[in-house]
């Protein structure tokens, strides 16, 4: 799973930089193909990004579970036991800042779509283009 994640954020990582690329080559060369595909691929990184978080949420929200105990388990010292168990227990995950930013992120990159879109549709449609043709 975590292999997993991790993929989906460096595929993420690279269509953001992509993007980047292909929509300032369409806003200074005024081409509008260039900016629709920009949006497009903001919404597959937005994808993405769900994606792996999805994956981080459902990794941490996994509870560990105690093997069971067999005939060799009781013949162990108490203390060595009590080892044991603390190990099993001593991974806790919690949630923070980061998984928030993430969330967040993935609005933002949806918002930017969004925007994006919107700009080749004006792009497209532009009554000043049309007064100076």
């Amino acid at each position: 799973m975590q292999n997993l994640s991790i993929s989906c954020a460096l595929v993420c990582l690279i269509i953001l930089g992509s993007s980047a690329l292909v929509g300032a080559f369409g806003v200074l060369k005024h081409q509008i193909s260039a900016v629709l595909v920009t949006g497009v691929m903001y919404l597959l990184a937005a994808t993405f990004a769900m994606f792996t978080l999805t994956i981080i949420h459902f990794k941490r929200q996994q509870v560990k579970q105690k093997p069971e105990k067999t005939a060799a388990d009781c013949l162990l010292a108490g203390g060595v036991a009590m080892l044991i168990d603390g190990i099993f227990t001593a991974r806790v995950f919690t949630t923070s800042w980061s998984l928030d930013l993430g969330w967040g992120g993935v609005t933002l990159c949806v918002l930017a779509s969004i925007l994006w879109i919107l700009l080749s549709k004006i792009m497209r449609y532009s009554p000043l283009s049309t007064l100076l043709t």
